[in-house]
């Protein structure tokens, strides 16, 4: 077994053939020599899939399921146990708050080993918090806004990409701000929606009571923004988060005699890169480039307007029974060029399925339900966050709808709980129809399997190099390679 930049391990059989430029299908793989029976891996990774290929798809996803051309990847372990949400109601509901910040890697964080980045409120919050270490979400936002509310793949209501269509969400899902509602919950979101601006996409139609929003064209403007109020479009003045985290405030306070869900999504630290510079001077002398002193700027506001909402919260005396999760959307966006942001060891950027691209920060703080601090070392992900909120606050899972998340609460309660292994699977190949069998990665615990990205993608010579260093560390000297890997796994343990 050999180690590939991205941190894992790489098979020799998959090495070999990579090398050689003959793989050309996964198949070819399946006799490949080793110390252990790879078809007997594989067939762990693909069991459990044959119900996936029903009538529960939408129309135009996933691709790698609809095709016919995807042969063994049909059963792709989409089916990870359903959730079932056995949790009985607890005597007191506990408040739920999402705090999702747009495009924050996993080592962003001071307390992931930056040592530029000023963060020390998130900071304090995951020395008090459940860590979610290998927490994943899909490689870009919408798609992965849309499993958090629903937990389900995205593609399964119509999310896809992040322009038009593909990345309005089906009014025939049920989100969590519905499931909460209708069991008395107030629900309010403020900030960056990325789920459709009209008709019965908006957020106030998929069950949110209140919504301050960016519309999807006016959210690069940071500055003095113009908003959508209850669908109502307002001129606002001041920083975007500022402005949110004052109305996410307010909702708490009008709202804290009754439980509540509170989505609270920054567009920071996304690009543009819209911040004063004397905020990001400072950042500057550090040494670090222009772009990644903004992106340092604008996520010290984060923390800042983080801070604030805790604030509110310990005022109110709320923050005992507040189910809260820190996270973000996806990883990297490559806006800090060069690429000199600290990566806590991780490979890739958003838009890819590598570690870097898909494994984000993650943390779970509920003091009246989850002792903590605790670290949670087994693969969860988006699609797990509703059904869990669901159990913490005793409602039951929507009636006839599947759901791809498990519910995480006998984790978060202890740990190191018996927990049946799964495939997390996770996509994006640009476009309202994503090609069969492009751009994806399927997720167990121990191993990773990974279809980069289309065979005709730039990216590809990327990967090209990629071989070619890891022959010329190894000491054979260059070799040619005459295309690309198909796939590539990994061994998450080694």
């Amino acid at each position: 077994m050999r180690h590939d930049r991205a941190g894992g391990i790489f098979h020799p059989a998959f090495e070999k053939a990579a090398l050689n430029g003959r793989v050309r299908r996964f198949a070819s793989l399946l006799k490949a020599p080793g110390p252990f029976s790879l078809m007997g891996l594989i067939g762990r990774i693909l069991q459990g899939a044959s119900g996936l290929a029903g009538t529960d798809w939408p129309a135009r996803g996933p691709a790698i399921v609809r095709s016919g051309r995807c042969g063994p990847w049909v059963g792709l372990g989409l089916a990870s146990a359903w959730a079932t949400i056995l949790a009985a109601a607890p005597a007191n509901r506990p408040n739920v708050i999402l705090f999702l910040v747009d495009d924050l890697a996993y080592g962003d964080l001071a307390c992931h080993g930056n040592r530029h980045a000023q963060t020390p409120r998130i900071d304090a919050f995951a020395r008090e918090a459940v860590k979610l270490e290998r927490f994943y979400v899909s490689p870009v936002c919408a798609p992965t806004r849309a499993s958090l509310l629903t937990g389900r793949y995205s593609f399964r209501g119509g999310v896809s990409d992040v322009f038009g269509a593909a990345c309005q969400l089906d009014p025939g899902e049920e989100t969590l701000a519905e499931a909460l509602r209708a069991a008395g919950y107030a629900t309010g979101v403020f900030g960056k929606w990325h789920l459709g601006d009209e008709g019965p996409h908006t957020p106030n139609a998929q069950g949110f009571d209140e919504a301050l929003v960016h519309t999807l064209p006016a959210m690069r403007r940071y500055q003095d923004p113009t908003l959508l109020h209850n669908g109502v479009k307002q001129e606002f003045k001041g920083y975007c988060l500022d402005i949110f985290t004052d109305h996410a405030i307010d909702f708490v306070r009008r709202h804290r005699a009754r439980p509540f869900f509170l989505y609270l999504p920054p567009n920071l630290i996304h690009t543009p890169l819209q911040v004063a510079e004397e905020l990001a001077a400072p950042f500057a002398r550090l040494g670090v480039s222009a772009s990644t002193a903004k992106i340092y700027a604008m996520l010290q506001n984060v923390d800042r307007n983080f801070g604030r909402l805790r604030a509110a919260l310990q005022e109110l005396g709320l923050e005992e029974d507040t189910l809260f999760l820190f996270t973000s959307d996806n990883g990297p966006c490559s806006g800090s060029v060069p690429v000199d942001r600290h990566m806590a060891g991780l490979h890739g950027l958003k838009g890819t399925v590598y570690e870097n691209g898909i494994r984000v920060p993650a943390y779970v703080r509920w003091p009246a339900g989850v002792r903590a601090p605790a670290h949670v070392r087994r693969v969860t992900a988006h699609i797990d966050v509703f059904p869990t909120a669901l159990a913490a606050c005793g409602v039951a899972a929507p009636a006839g709808r599947k759901l791809d998340g498990r519910n995480l609460l006998p984790l978060l309660r202890d740990p190191s709980t018996a927990w049946e292994d799964r495939t997390v699977f996770l996509q994006w190949d640009s476009g309202a129809v994503p090609r069969p069998g492009q751009a994806f990665c399927a997720i167990r615990e121990r191993w990773k399997l990974v279809q980069p990205c289309g065979m005709d993608s730039p990216r590809q010579q990327h990967i090209r190099d990629r071989y070619t260093e890891l022959c010329r560390l190894q000491g054979r000297g260059e070799r040619r390679i005459d295309g690309p890997p198909r796939h590539e796994l990994y061994d998450l343990q080694d």
